[in-house]
């Protein structure tokens, strides 16, 4: 979410609101059920891709039993939703694919990825742009703007990979790591780390400008209790180049970014040890799978 004026900072921390809830799901039940009518060459291209592959139901087609009913929504174009369906399967499953072991994205992973064509105003002015709901389902809202990517310079390719993260994998990556640490919860001495800090439901008006990046919190959001602090510098983590993070680290100022490292140290180990993952190797790929995003074929509806 964020207001039609706000910062990207803050954006990136509103993504977030609307869904993060700590469900006991049940990973081995299979949730897929395919309509067998009116089956295009891209429902089936989809089937082969998410369904088939991770037990993934990818949503793109209105559904009014699937759509949040507060909001005056519009449907995603097809063009747009071949495009992102692309993406979210490059971009986030094939690179968490080459660095996790075997069946570790169809035991985990959410099992349903919705798609909306226009963003979802809330009567406060701000915008949602996605959602995530207990583990099992993150919908995805404005896919109708996607930008095009394909035959862009690399220049231009810059803006459009930072909008991607802020506005869809960010939330993507978030949702995914609360459902890591609720089947493998981290030690407590990630708590103890900022553990006078957290402000709870006063986040969004707890801090000015660069404030909870000082206090050691990588956005706002990550300053409202202890799992959105982990699954936030997980999700920033994976989505900033190292370049950047240093800067970062550098506005954090002594104390920040003293916090920062020690809370990653902690990650660093936990997604190794817990789930054989190098976040290091995790972020190259994903980074590493951005910069090509303008040579794929994102308009394919074919396996």
């Amino acid at each position: 979410m964020k207001n039609i004026k706000i910062t990207s900072m803050l954006l990136g921390a509103f993504l977030l609101l609307g869904g993060c809830q700590e469900d006991n799901v049940d990973k081995n039940v299979d949730v897929i059920t395919i309509d067998s009518r009116q089956q295009t060459e891209f429902d089936e291209y989809l089937k082969t891709i998410f369904t088939d592959k991770y037990n993934i139901k990818f949503i793109y087609k209105w559904d009014d039993k699937e759509s949040d009913t507060n909001y005056a929504l519009v449907p995603a174009r097809l063009s747009k939703s071949v495009q992102m369906a692309n993406i979210v399967k490059y971009l986030a499953l094939d690179a968490y694919e080459s660095v996790a072991p075997d069946d570790f994205l169809k035991k985990y992973f959410p099992k349903t990825i919705m798609l909306v064509g226009s963003a979802a105003y809330r009567n406060n002015g701000t915008m949602v742009l996605g959602t995530a709901e207990g583990g099992v389902k993150i919908t995805l809202y404005d896919v109708n703007q996607l930008n095009d990517i394909q035959g862009k310079t690399e220049e231009e390719l810059q803006p459009i990979i930072q909008r991607l993260f802020e506005f869809y994998f960010r939330t993507i990556f978030h949702e995914f790591s609360h459902i890591l640490h609720q089947t493998v919860d981290y030690t407590p001495a990630f708590q103890q780390i900022s553990e006078t800090d957290y402000v709870g439901g006063e986040w969004n008006k707890a801090w000015e400008d660069g404030e909870s990046l000082k206090k050691g919190f990588i956005s706002d959001y990550s300053s409202k209790e202890r799992n959105e602090d982990f699954v936030e510098l997980i999700a920033h983590y994976i989505t900033t180049s190292p370049e950047k993070w240093e800067e970062k680290l550098n506005a954090a100022g002594k104390e920040g970014a003293t916090k920062i490292n020690q809370k990653m140290n902690i990650i660093s180990t936990y997604m190794e040890e817990k789930w054989s993952i190098d976040i290091n190797k995790l972020r190259d790929e994903v980074l590493r799978r951005a910069a090509k995003l303008n040579e794929i074929d994102l308009n394919k509806t074919n396996a």
